[in-house]
């Protein structure tokens, strides 16, 4: 089938790898025209009958991650011109960042008509009242191209973390202090800038890599080299060099991408307790402590052992990522939804 997908051109964004996963994923499963700013052919103010018939028609329309835009208060729609509302073929949406902008977002869905949404975000339901269209769960993932092939780089570093400590941007949807105070554990700390690491600790390999919550200690740490952005290609080779990785929620309780990348690494995924998690994965998959660090020292001493019930929860991890859980899933999934209720 072709399909008409829009959305920005991501090759060049720096904050998410997963959109232009996504898109790259389509491309190889479905025959994909994109059309949006920085793709060719893309013009700000036409019609999408015009957009359709200049390109030959097409299937149907996947509006991607990043078309509307997250900031509050914001025209959620950067391209009104368009008027997706009169499309003469049907017409789906991946909602993005679904604890930011939420209620515009949905309003938008609903004017535009949209015959499906799909969310990486669990409640669909709400989202389905409000805007009186389907919505499907469709979890994060990995991309197999960079995390699949467990390659013989050595698991030389212990424990690891490396990202924002934690978002205070979206008060609604907060994030826990998991981050923090697993920090202010193994670290002593000046703020949310680890100075070094305490004795107990000092035997492990730590790799922490965290951003400061506030502007002002954020460009400190960038400073005195605290913290540095990691390019792709660092990060996947930190992951797959790491034997345990700290995992938390993201805003509004998303299972994010790391969790996914991680078990494809055969990095063991250590996180908080979370409904959320187990909506997704099995319990033999990670391990995880309680959301008030009282079993922290037990559980991180059994997640750096050298243990069986360690290595099985790796291994049961790595296969089951591996079968189910890559952005090549992802992406036929969502089809053969599309092709099940629209298509038949």
């Amino acid at each position: 089938m072709k399909v008409l997908y829009i959305s920005q051109n991501m090759n060049n964004y720096r904050a998410a790898m997963y959109q232009q996963d996504v898109m790259e994923e389509f491309s190889k499963q479905l025959n994909v025209v994109f059309y949006g700013p920085g793709f060719k052919g893309f013009e700000p103010n036409e019609h999408i009958k015009n957009v359709i018939n200049k390109i030959g028609g097409v299937d149907f329309i996947i509006v991607g991650h990043s078309w509307l835009l997250d900031k509050s208060g914001a025209n959620i729609d950067p391209y009104p011109s368009l008027h997706l509302e009169d499309s003469p073929i049907k017409k789906y949406i991946i909602l993005n960042k679904e604890y930011t902008n939420l209620d515009a977002k949905l309003k938008w869905i609903k004017e535009k008509s949209f015959d499906r949404a799909f969310t990486h975000h669990h409640d669909i339901n709400i989202f389905k009242k409000k805007t009186s269209v389907p919505f499907s769960f469709i979890p994060f993932a990995f991309n197999k191209k960079l995390f699949e092939k467990f390659n013989s780089e050595n698991k030389d570093i212990d424990f690891a973390f490396s990202g924002l400590l934690k978002n205070i941007y979206h008060k609604n949807n907060a994030q826990s202090d998991a981050r923090i105070l697993i920090m202010k554990k193994l670290f002593y700390c000046l703020g949310d800038i680890p100075i070094f690491l305490k004795k107990k600790y000092s035997n492990n390999k730590i790799f922490w890599n965290s951003l400061p919550r506030f502007p002002w200690q954020q460009k400190i740490a960038i400073l005195i080299k605290n913290y540095r952005y990691l390019k792709n290609e660092e990060y996947v080779s930190m992951t797959k060099r790491s034997r345990v990785y700290l995992n938390s929620l993201s805003p509004g309780g998303l299972v994010g991408t790391r969790f996914f990348e991680n078990m494809a690494s055969k990095a063991l995924v250590f996180c908080e307790e979370s409904d959320n998690v187990k909506r997704i994965f099995p319990q033999n998959c990670y391990i995880s402590f309680k959301n008030d660090l009282s079993d922290f020292e037990d559980k991180f001493q059994i997640a750096l052992s050298d243990s069986y019930e360690r290595t099985k929860i790796v291994n049961n991890a790595y296969e089951l990522a591996i079968t189910n859980h890559s952005w090549e899933n992802r992406v036929k999934d969502i089809t053969d939804q599309i092709y099940k209720h629209d298509f038949n």
